[in-house]
């Protein structure tokens, strides 16, 4: 939307309790857009985790009014352009406290909590009046596409709430290897044979969400909301394995390209996988030993791209010089996994 264009529309922030706001969709006096579940559960759990020490942070909703005057809440209708998967939040943090009531003691004790957050808890709004449908869906796409993302390495450096964010900033700044080896900070992926750093930020995220979890998963943020181990058992974990995995290829060239297929994100993921297999919910001390008889057994593998065994799994020749890249499938990340154990 032209800027002056949504200037000379009139515009109000105001605040509502999330009580308020439920009890308006519930009269039907606000519609929302279409919802993506994975992202309420997400903002929904973001909720319940830090309802209890009442830390937390929402951003405005916008909406546009449609009916009725700001001085008679009871007379307006709202379509939410920005904040809809906040809304649906809301609607089921209400169901998440009705079925707390019938639990044990804890959990009522939990659920009055967020109750009463729900109540004195204010939700700022920005309201804009007059806006046609199209100017709606135009300022819907000028909020969400052209607002600048929290840039990966800043959210791990800050965010001191998320037990995978925090784990993957303690492992980068105290593992003197993986610092030798490199981590690229900026870019999600990496160029090979060029980019010499072992990992991208984004990879190495994925690598520990591997011990946290068992598997593999590109929205592994989604997934480590809860885990058995605390995290300095798995900072320790991370670290044996990182110590085990430098004894099988030196730190400064483990991210040539040209000289180790260890620089290979689908063989290095295989690697963690391996280690890792069956064990994300098993005691720390089991889970140290496994993991240091588990990369014993590599040591006797041919890393080299020379070594013909890495032909045998997809991939293609590509690049200057002219090299095998294997491809980055979930087959051939699970063939590569087999192929260790029997090596």
């Amino acid at each position: 939307m032209i800027l002056s264009e949504l200037d000379r529309k009139r515009r109000t922030m105001t605040s509502l309790s999330i009580n308020e706001l439920i009890n308006m969709f519930h009269n039907q006096q606000i519609s929302i857009r279409e919802i993506n579940q994975v992202r309420v559960r997400s903002i929904k759990n973001y909720i319940l985790e830090n309802a209890l020490t009442e830390n937390i942070y929402l951003p405005p909703l916008v909406g546009s009014l449609k009916e009725g005057s700001l001085h008679q809440p009871e007379t307006i209708q709202l379509n939410i352009i920005d904040g809809s998967q906040r809304v649906a939040a809301f609607m089921q943090l209400e169901d998440t406290i009705l079925n707390a009531l019938k639990r044990d003691e804890e959990k009522m004790k939990q659920a009055y909590k967020l109750d009463s957050f729900m109540k004195d808890s204010q939700v700022a709004i920005q309201i804009f009046e007059n806006l046609t449908e199209t100017e709606e869906s135009q300022l819907y796409l000028d909020l969400n596409l052209k607002g600048k993302k929290v840039a990966l390495s800043k959210r791990i450096s800050f965010d001191s709430r998320n037990n995978l964010n925090v784990i993957t900033n303690q492992v980068l700044h105290t593992h003197p290897l993986l610092k030798t080896a490199g981590v690229e900070l900026e870019k999600r992926s990496i160029n090979r044979p060029a980019n010499k750093k072992l990992l991208s930020l984004s990879q190495l995220r994925q690598i520990i969400g591997i011990f946290m979890t068992g598997k593999l998963y590109v929205n592994i943020e989604e997934k480590v909301s809860s885990s058995p181990l605390t995290n300095s058992e798995y900072i320790a974990l991370i670290h044996l394995w990182l110590n085990e995995l430098f004894k099988l290829y030196p730190a400064e060239s483990m991210g040539d390209y040209t000289q180790s297929m260890l620089a290979s994100y689908p063989v290095f993921v295989s690697v963690a996988l391996y280690a890792n297999d069956k064990m994300e919910n098993q005691r720390f001390e089991q889970r140290k030993e496994r993991i240091t008889t588990r990369m014993a057994h590599l040591k006797e593998v041919d890393w080299s791209p020379s070594n013909p065994d890495w032909k045998e799994f997809k991939g293609t020749y590509k690049g200057r010089p002219l090299l095998f890249h294997i491809t980055n499938d979930k087959k051939n990340i699970q063939d590569l996994v087999r192929w260790l154990y029997q090596t």
